[in-house]
């Protein structure tokens, strides 16, 4: 269910008499970082939040939809919403491929900058990208020194 609740909230942008959003703008993905090595991630397992950038022409105000918890399977992907808004189908093709985010229900399946057949997901965080030690180079003792990362007031 909460797959198609975003194509229901776009469908009410798109038709709404108040919000009247008639234009969507951007679709792009991002991951939160991770902060340690305990929570280091497999490559393929992470976890994307979505964002749906809408504008309205007639005030000039922009509203952001954020999802929160997809998960990259078959299993959670949203709706796409390329049949409310035609520029999403680009869109969602770009950040499909860049994020291995499967949008459900859509028909253009083609890769726009990765070859063929590679499912590489190249904006994927597979590795820590919140340090946890801090290095500095001791020249008493002529060694880089690893410490743990703190915070300076």
């Amino acid at each position: 269910m909460p797959e198609t609740l975003l194509y229901y909230v776009a469908l009410h942008l798109k038709l709404a008499s108040a919000p009247r959003s008639s234009q969507l703008v951007d679709i792009f993905a991002y991951e939160n970082p991770v902060s340690s090595v305990s929570e280091f991630k497999v490559p393929g397992s992470s976890n994307p939040i979505l964002v749906y950038q809408f504008h309205n022409l007639f005030s000039q105000e922009r509203l952001f939809l954020f999802t929160t918890s997809l998960s990259t399977g078959e299993a959670s992907s949203p709706k796409s919403i390329t049949e409310l808004f035609t520029t999403s189908a680009w869109l969602e093709r770009e950040v499909g491929e860049m994020h291995s985010i499967c949008f459900g229900g859509k028909k253009d399946l083609r890769n726009l900058m990765l070859q063929y057949g590679d499912a590489s997901a190249p904006f994927q965080k597979s590795y820590p990208s919140i340090g946890v030690k801090e290095i500095f180079y001791d020249s008493v003792t002529d060694n880089l020194v690893q410490v743990p990362v703190t915070t300076q007031i």
